[in-house]
């Protein structure tokens, strides 16, 4: 317990400073309209059948699983309640706050603190919020950072780079 403490208390007290001579170094893009759009039910859709089956999730009641399976008649709801979210620009405090459990996942240590449950229905309104962002990043991304711009393989560059190399030899 001891050992949970000392990292939430690290993690949420430390302060983010930002300097003025960054933000000034931060090239300007030009406003992109189609971000404000609402998701549509399509998109909605999408995001839940890219819900992972068999997570756990926090006792609200809605296993990823059972709002895969009712997709159909839980579609027409939820993105009433996205739509409302979305230009309100808030979402419940429910969907926010996340429960922290001891899940021990065979990847890490026995005393690793960085997990999380979170509300299914907020991990599908994020998703919908991550594909209107990566159309974003797909913008301000420079072509270096290709191994997180969709369809671009790091392979390329790495196959430039030694071309580049057998040419200097």
């Amino acid at each position: 317990m001891k050992r949970w403490v000392e990292h939430y208390s690290d993690l949420y007290s430390r302060q983010n400073v930002v300097t003025t001579a960054a933000l000034d170094a931060t090239e300007c893009v030009p406003v992109m309209e189609d971000l404000d759009i609402e998701p549509t039910r399509d998109k909605l859709g999408n995001a839940i059948g890219s819900l992972a089956s068999g997570k756990a999730s926090v006792s609200d009641g809605s296993p990823s699983d059972l709002i895969g399976h009712y997709k159909t008649a839980l579609l027409l709801p939820l993105h009433k309640v996205l739509y409302q979210c979305w230009n309100e620009g808030a979402v419940p405090q429910d969907m926010i706050d996340a429960k922290i459990v001891a899940l021990y996942k065979n990847k890490s240590g026995r005393n690793d603190c960085n997990n999380s449950l979170l509300s299914v229905v907020c991990k599908v309104f994020a998703r919908v919020i991550l594909i209107h962002l990566q159309k974003l990043a797909e913008r301000v991304y420079p072509e270096s950072q290709c191994g997180f711009q969709a369809e671009i393989s790091t392979v390329y560059m790495v196959f430039s780079f030694r071309q580049l190399q057998e040419y200097r030899r």
